[in-house]
């Protein structure tokens, strides 16, 4: 599996990121105060970053305050990002670790009441490839597999990666797959794969394989079929991006589309109202621990791949895929509305 960036890469993000120092409001805000990450999924990749994150934050946010995470699951991810946009408070001291989709599903208008220009983005922890993964017992060994008989993929449900993406390949790309959703978490996917319950697991992270089940990976009885990247990975050269298997060219782009996501990734996000100079103690805490040596080796050590990314980084994500030629949203979201209606 590939490891983390070199710090000197990562130490280049701080310099990015970081600016004149915080106007002393901001700085002493956080002293004496509790900050809390929501986490939108229970278990898994989305949570092993949000509590690496969450470790080392603290030290370097002014005043360093209590550090804790929260999970939030339900409705594929959606029930943590209405709570940040509607609910929590806007003083900086509640933060986010939600879903890649949030932008796609905006764009999209999926997720009613979803906005994701009214985040504040704070930085980056890792990408997000995601990997379409099927049971060796199943005898699925490439997505030819998937166009030739129907397959049982489970996932989350809601807007997550493992339910929209093989919707997406059976609309897109001829996949012949049933889904069966409602798991809380991509764990419980794989959990129930092994079980027999289903053949795939419609999306997992590459980083959770990576920290917890590479081993399932190098004795075969995980299979890879397809990834959710805009390029091909290094590690699984014969494994197709999902936008290469679209049957014509706006499928294709459609796919890209929610592949993009990956870029956004494990994202650390505040909630809008959020006052300046507490996002800009928290962009500078962020890029501060991401540099952090100690942060370096606890995630080196449980091989867990970094891609740090400043806020201005991810706002540029964020716009270009808000910024989609209309006629692919338009068709995007309705593929998503038959997802809907189909269950």
């Amino acid at each position: 599996m590939q490891t983390s960036r070199t710090i000197g890469t990562v130490a280049a993000f701080m310099i990015a990121a970081a600016s004149p120092a915080c106007a002393d409001a901001g700085a002493d805000y956080f002293k004496g105060r509790q900050v809390n990450i929501m986490v939108a999924y229970s278990t898994g990749g989305y949570d092993l970053y949000a509590r690496l994150i969450a470790q080392f934050l603290s030290r370097h946010l002014p005043g360093k305050p209590t550090v804790i995470v929260q999970n939030m699951p339900g409705a594929g991810g959606l029930k943590a990002a209405r709570y940040l946009l509607d609910i929590a408070p806007k003083d900086g001291t509640t933060l986010g670790v939600l879903g890649q989709t949030i932008p796609f599903d905006t764009v999209t208008g999926y997720s009613e009441g979803i906005d994701a220009g009214k985040f504040h983005w704070i930085g980056r922890i890792g990408m997000n490839l995601e990997l379409g993964i099927a049971s060796r017992q199943s005898g699925i060994r490439n997505f030819e597999d998937l166009r030739a008989r129907e397959v049982s993929v489970g996932g989350t449900g809601g807007t997550g990666s493992s339910t929209v993406m093989p919707f997406q390949l059976r609309e897109l790309a001829g996949a012949k797959v049933k889904l069966v959703s409602g798991y809380r978490s991509a764990n419980e996917a794989l959990l129930a794969m092994e079980r027999g319950e289903v053949e795939m697991v419609g999306a997992f992270g590459l980083s959770s394989i990576a920290t917890r089940f590479g081993h399932l990976l190098k004795n075969g009885s995980i299979v890879p079929i397809y990834l959710s990247a805009l390029g091909r990975h290094a590690d699984f050269p014969m494994v197709p991006t999902i936008g290469e298997l679209g049957k014509n060219n706006e499928d294709r782009q459609i796919l890209d589309l929610f592949a993009s996501g990956s870029a956004v990734g494990r994202t650390l996000v505040a909630p809008p109202g959020v006052p300046e100079d507490r996002l800009m103690a928290l962009r500078q805490a962020m890029a501060a621990a991401m540099s952090d040596p100690a942060l370096l080796a606890f995630a080196a050590e449980r091989n867990m791949p970094l891609e740090p990314g400043s806020a201005e980084e991810i706002e540029s994500v964020v716009r270009k895929i808000l910024g989609t030629p209309r006629p692919i949203a338009q068709r995007a979201a309705q593929i998503l509305e038959s997802m809907k209606a189909s269950r």
